[in-house]
């Protein structure tokens, strides 16, 4: 009998293959922001001059001119003559030379070299302080380190074709601290024994309810409210009489009523309906004001309702003396 198989691990040419053609699947299809992933892991993985051309053709294709423009220098001494990926490699260098935005960073004079320069996080050489570098078209962050924790940060922004002048200055030396000198203790105030202590006082009073002015006013808004309510209920009371009169001249028996008699049933009907209403209305209004009114602290207050005559109707006075 055989011992159990172990599994073997992928050789790496082998997984930078299946990545390479998930690449290809997504160049094909014009997806090449998620291509060029998988062609970078690729080549970090095991590299081929396939997939460095690839790479280039997607960074090209995305605006990336720049690396485009890297990777294709560097497939270019990889390609053996007949290569037909030669030729197409040295015209995609022609077409993208002019195109390159070229960024120049120039140190301050009398200035010190810095310990560490970054373009978009990415370390420069310290040979690349004076010279043009080629980058991409768009937004990028300079980054530079001094000693003594010195830093600064430069935005900036090139589109096709510029060239553009960036230069470092360092920020001053931040001053030493100045020593502070012991200074003798104030004296602490000694008690006077014959003074009394001071009782603390007491808290301001926040639970206490809303003003007494504030109290009344809403009581005699919903009580003018209940009185007006009351008046109408009697005013529709009125009407509604007056409406039966005319419909016992209309509809002297329910069977013998004409159409102006039916009219005015439906109307007593409605006036008796509404009458009713503001009745109850009128009632809940009034005793609610008389409530608040009578509830309000510190407060002497008198209150009368009398009825009251009005044109065409009557009503209910409410008085109060306060």
């Amino acid at each position: 009998m055989s011992g159990a198989a172990s599994a073997q691990p992928r050789a790496p040419k082998d997984a930078a293959y299946e990545l390479f053609q998930q690449g290809v699947e997504l160049a094909e299809a014009r997806d090449c922001p998620r291509a060029i992933p998988l062609f970078r892991k690729s080549q970090e993985t095991y590299p081929a001059r396939g997939t460095l051309y690839n790479l280039a053709l997607c960074e090209k294709e995305i605006g990336r001119l720049a690396s485009a423009w890297r990777h294709f220098n560097e497939l270019l001494p990889q390609l053996e003559p007949g290569d037909p990926r030669l030729p197409i490699t040295k015209q995609e260098l022609t077409a993208l030379e002019p195109r390159l935005p070229r960024l120049v960073l120039q140190l301050a004079q009398d200035a010190p070299a810095p310990a560490e320069v970054l373009l978009d996080q990415t370390p420069l050489p310290q040979g690349s302080i004076g010279s043009e570098l080629p980058v991409d078209p768009g937004n990028h962050v300079i980054v530079v380190r001094w000693a003594e924790g010195r830093q600064t940060g430069t935005p900036v922004s090139l589109g096709e074709g510029a060239r553009k002048e960036v230069r470092l200055d360092p920020p001053p030396v931040a001053a030493a601290p100045q020593p502070t000198r012991d200074l003798p203790a104030a004296p602490l105030p000694t008690p006077d024994a014959s003074a009394a202590p001071r009782a603390p006082s007491p808290p301001p009073d926040t639970a206490s309810g809303p003003p007494s002015s504030g109290r009344r006013s809403l009581a005699f808004a919903i009580g003018s409210v209940g009185v007006a309510a009351l008046g109408g209920s009697l005013i529709m009371g009125g009407l509604a009489l007056g409406t039966k009169g005319e419909l016992e001249d209309e509809c002297p028996t329910p069977s013998q009523c004409s159409d102006r008699g039916m009219s005015l049933s439906a109307r007593g009907r409605t006036l008796t309906t509404t009458g009713t209403v503001l009745g109850a209305l009128g009632l809940a209004g009034i005793g609610a004001g008389l409530v608040l009114l009578l509830t309000t602290p510190e407060q002497r207050t008198s209150v009368a309702l009398a009825p009251a005559v009005l044109p065409g109707g009557g009503g209910a006075l409410l008085r109060s003396r306060f």
